[in-house]
This record gives structure tokens, C-alpha cells and sequence, in this order.
């Protein structure tokens, strides 16, 4: 009984510790460096007041970078959200043998960093992009046909990724969905539109409200595409670097503030709507169709597949065969010859050189560790034990959900450009692990989200047999609950990797000399006329993030096929 009861002391101080720490971490992280932001805006030469926001608010053509803001984040719901969707339908109801390879195609984008895409599509449509030359070279063109940048651009490249949001949420949706309802409907005579409408699109409704909020966020927070083929559409992540680069801080902190009242107000509006409508079903009947493969709309399914799995190989393709060729090729040939390998040794024999990659994998590692130590104990507490105060966690976890990622670097700098507590009294602006922090920040939710997943799956029969025979929680959670979820935990992580190895609108805010990562070194290479070394950093990216992929289908199988 002594024994029990020390045990229960025991697991009950190390609870009391956990929490502890949580709301440390979370509050000095989160809460106090968003504050500071807030404080910052407020700052003027004659103390605090209204001043920024009033002259920056006054200014029309910062009122024009708002509207587009809010214009890239609609645009990138509304052509993601027509595709994913559409895709989700055609391969859950339409495809046939060809699903599995299809299926991972069509996932491929999320595995490539924005920013390589970007580079690849500008070195296939740009100026002197391949596909460019080609076109002037074959219809014997004295001028571009098209210019590559601007707001088409960067929609189209935005959409080249975040449709995987609205496909891959609204795929898992309909393999939960009791199809024995859509058989009830197609029996009643009710044609395709019908079932679709009444049956289908409230149990998808959930996941396509979630993936609105994350593509929105992705949107109005994207920098690589506005920052390098946007032209003179201007947003306010661009606008936020700029501020920061000339270092008007109390600009950059305004600019901040209404970037995220912005992504916070779309998420609470939809979030709203959320409750409104309910979950979707949980449960899974074996299998049905809505009717036979014929028609319009497979057809057109069809036709975008074929060229959105066109869109995934071309730029890979384009990144890896320029990285074995000289940058003087790239600039001055169609398609340029003279296979090299000199800028594969330059990374590998070059310590400067291979530094960066270095430096975004061991970030990227950090952050994901640091993660997953917050947010599996997080996830198990706040599954199992509800209460007030787990739900106050779980919105603090989730909040970096709406902070874009220029926010999280802003607030960052405001709060850690000088010595603070929460990092031991240390200044941690200029040194290596401000990027790490604000990986983890930006981490958060995902990694929590694919945790709560997985406790939730949990049988609470497994807890209840383990403290039976004596277990306390601890011992319970470290032998009965992280091994049960221990494929939801590698499958969170290594999205979290793919997501930080690449990362580049934190980045451009935070990096210094100590931790320039490999999304700065591509985008300064490039912009140097150094294209092969680019691109030979892209395709080592591509191919770490391509083994992320494979393993999180090992880990993960039922959630994505």
C-alpha cells in the first residue's frame, strides 16, 4: 500500500513539474514575445500611442499591400480548395488500379519546400526558363510570350502545394464516412448532384473547413513566392522583411499585428462555423460508388490530374538535371549540356559551403525533438483529463496555428533582441537557436494535432488493465501510451522536418552567421547567378524530404492510403 501510495506522490510531483514547465515555455515562448509586438506598435517618439498604426493605416498604398494580402489568401482557398476537392472525390469513388501511385504523386508537393519550388518553376517559366526559350525558339518570337511574376504567378505556385491540404483532408474524410448513406440515396433515385450535396458534402464539411484555415493561413503568410517572382504585388509578408531590413521595427510590429488579426479572424470565423456543423461520422463501411465511371466530371478529373502530376515531375525533373550542368549553360542555352559534378564536390569539399545543409537539418532535428517532448505528455493530459486548464494548454499549443510565420519571427525579435528570463538572461537574437525556437513555435500545432490523433485511437482498456496492477500515470504513459502511438509520433515528426528543412520566410527574419540555413543559401546563390549550386541544394533537399515521405507512409499507412 506504501508503495502505491509513494507511487502516486511520485507521478502526482511529476505532474505538477510537467505543467509547470509547459506554461513556462508556452507563456514565454508564445504569450509574453506576442505581447511585446503589441507593445512595440503602440511605441512612438513621445512614448505609446496610436501613431503607427493611424500613419501606416492612412497610407494608400499600404492599404493596397493589405487588400492583396487578403486577396492571396482567398485566391489560394479557392483554386486549392476546386482542386483538392475534386481530386479527393475522383480517387476515393473514380480511380482504379493506378490509385496507389497516383495517391502518392499527387502528395508529393508537401514535400518539397515552397521555395524550391518557386526556384524550379522560375527556371521552367521564367525569363530564361526552359520552357520559356523553348516557346520563343519554336514560334519564333521576338518578345516573352507571358511574363512569369505578378499575382498569377504567385497563385499558381501557392497552388502547386497547399491544394495537398484540401486533397489529403478531405481523402481521410470520405474514407471515415458511412457509405452505406450514399447506397440509402442512390436507391431513393437521387442523382449524383443530390448525393453529393446532401449526403457527401456535410461529412467532408469538417475537413474542408480545417483545410480553409490552413491554406488561408499558408496564403496571406507565404514570402518566397511574393518575394521572388511577386514583381510588384506586394503583401504584407514581404513588407514585414523589408521593415525589418531597414529596421523599423515599430512598422514591421504593426504590419505584424494586422497580418495576424487578419489569419485570426478567418480562423475563429470558420472554427464558428466548425461547431456549427458538427464532426463528421468516425465510422467506415466497406465500400461503395456513386455511380459508374462515366461523365463530364471524370473527365475533367482526369484531365487535371494528368496535368497536376505533369506540374510535380516537370519541376523536379528541371531541378535535378540543372544541377549537373555549369551556371554559364543555364544562363545562355535552351537546353543547357555539359554534365558536371563541380557543384556537387563544392558542397561536399567546401565547408562553407556544406554548412548550411548542416546547420537546417540539426534546426530542424532540434525543433522537432522539442516538439514532440511538449506535445506527447500535452496530448495525453488534454485527451484524458480535459478540465479548464488543459483547455487553456491545448488553445496556447494551437494559437502559433494562427500566427503566420513572419508573426512568429517579429514577435521573437521583439521579445528576445535584449536579455530576457525565458532564455536565462540571454540575448538570443544573432545566435543559433533563435531559428530552432521558432521552428518549434511554428511546430507546435502540427505535431500536437497528429499526437491527439493517435491518443485518441488509444483503447482505454490498455490504462485501465496497467493501473489495475499497480501502474501510476507515468508509468503508464512511458510503457503503455508512447508505445501505441509511436507511429502517430514518427509521422507527425517527420512532417514537421519536411516542414522546417525548407523553411524560409522565418529564416530571412531570423538567420545570422551562426545558423544560415539552406533555404537562405539557395535564394543568395541564385540571386548571385550561382544557379548550380542552387539547384544542387534543392535536389539534396528534395531527396531528404522524398525518404521523409516513405517513411511516414511506413508509419502512417492508415491515415494516407
Amino acid at each position: 500500500m506504501n508503495n502505491k501510495s509513494d507511487r502516486g506522490i511520485k507521478s502526482g510531483w511529476l505532474k505538477c513539474l510537467w505543467y509547470m514547465l509547459l506554461a513556462f515555455l508556452l507563456t514565454g515562448y508564445i504569450v509574453v514575445p506576442f505581447f511585446c509586438t503589441v507593445i512595440k506598435a503602440f511605441e512612438t517618439e513621445n512614448g505609446y500611442g496610436i501613431g503607427n498604426i493611424q500613419e501606416y493605416l492612412s497610407n494608400p498604398n499600404q492599404l493596397r499591400v493589405i487588400g492583396n494580402t487578403v486577396l492571396l489568401g482567398a485566391a489560394s482557398v479557392l483554386v486549392c480548395g476546386a482542386v483538392g476537392i475534386a481530386l479527393a472525390l475522383y480517387m476515393t469513388f473514380l480511380a482504379g488500379r493506378e490509385k496507389k501511385a497516383v495517391h502518392i504523386l499527387l502528395l508529393s508537393p508537401m514535400m518539397i519546400p515552397g521555395v524550391i519550388v518557386v526556384i524550379a518553376f522560375n527556371q521552367l517559366y521564367g525569363e530564361s526558363g526552359i520552357i520559356t526559350k523553348s516557346l520563343e525558339y519554336l514560334l519564333q518570337l521576338t518578345e516573352i510570350p507571358y511574363r512569369f511574376q505578378g499575382f498569377g504567378a504567385v497563385v499558381f505556385v501557392i497552388a502547386y502545394t497547399q491544394y495537398v491540404y484540401f486533397y489529403l483532408n478531405v481523402y481521410v474524410a470520405l474514407k471515415y464516412m458511412d457509405y452505406s448513406l450514399i447506397e440509402a440515396a442512390r436507391g431513393m433515385g437521387a442523382s449524383k448532384l443530390r448525393v453529393f450535396a446532401d449526403v457527401v458534402w456535410p461529412e467532408i464539411l469538417p475537413a474542408v473547413l480545417t483545410s480553409v484555415i490552413v491554406t488561408f493561413a499558408s496564403g496571406i503568410s507565404s514570402f518566397s513566392a511574393p518575394n521572388l517572382i511577386g514583381g510588384g504585388f506586394k503583401v504584407l509578408s514581404t513588407q514585414i522583411v523589408r521593415s525589418k531590413a531597414n529596421n523599423h521595427m515599430e512598422i514591421a510590429s504593426v504590419q505584424v499585428m494586422l497580418l495576424f488579426l487578419i489569419s485570426l479572424s478567418v480562423m475563429l470565423l470558420i472554427q464558428f462555423y466548425s461547431k456549427k456543423y458538427g464532426n463528421a461520422r468516425s465510422f467506415r463501411a466497406a465500400s461503395a460508388g456513386m455511380g459508374k465511371k462515366k461523365g463530364f466530371f471524370v473527365f475533367l478529373c482526369r484531365i487535371v490530374i494528368i496535368v497536376q502530376i505533369i506540374l510535380v515531375i516537370l519541376p523536379v525533373i528541371a531541378i535535378v538535371y540543372l544541377s549537373f550542368v555549369e551556371t554559364k549553360s543555364i544562363m545562355t542555352m535552351i537546353f543547357p549540356r555539359g554534365f558536371t559534378l563541380e557543384n556537387y564536390r563544392m558542397i561536399v569539399e567546401k565547408g562553407r559551403v556544406l554548412k548550411p545543409i548542416i546547420n537546417s537539418v540539426k534546426m530542424s532535428v532540434m525543433a522537432v525533438a522539442a516538439g514532440l517532448v511538449l506535445t506527447v505528455p500535452a496530448a495525453y493530459m488534454i485527451v484524458r483529463r480535459g478540465g479548464r486548464w488543459n483547455a487553456v494548454f491545448k488553445v496556447l499549443i494551437m494559437l502559433p496555428w494562427a500566427m503566420p510565420a513572419s508573426v512568429v519571427a517579429v514577435n521573437l525579435i521583439n521579445a528576445f533582441n535584449h536579455k530576457s528570463i525565458f532564455a536565462l538572461n540571454q540575448s538570443l537574437i544573432g545566435g543559433f537557436y533563435i531559428l530552432p525556437i521558432a521552428y518549434t513555435i511554428t511546430s507546435l500545432p502540427l505535431l500536437f494535432s497528429s499526437n491527439e490523433v493517435a491518443v485518441q485511437g488509444i483503447n482505454k482498456n490498455l490504462e485501465e488493465a496497467s493501473r489495475s496492477l499497480g501502474a501510476d500515470m507515468f508509468y503508464t504513459f512511458v510503457h503503455v501510451i508512447v508505445p501505441n502511438i509511436a507511429p502517430g509520433i514518427m509521422a507527425g515528426g517527420v512532417l514537421g522536418l519536411i516542414r522546417n528543412i525548407g523553411e524560409y520566410t522565418m529564416s530571412a527574419l531570423l538567420y545570422g552567421v551562426y545558423n544560415r540555413p539552406i533555404s537562405i543559401s539557395m535564394v543568395t546563390n541564385m540571386q548571385e547567378y550561382k544557379m548550380g549550386i542552387s539547384l544542387a541544394y534543392g535536389v539534396i533537399v528534395i531527396m531528404i524530404c522524398y525518404v521523409a515521405l516513405g517513411l511516414i507512409f511506413k508509419f502512417d499507412k492508415e491515415r494516407y492510403f
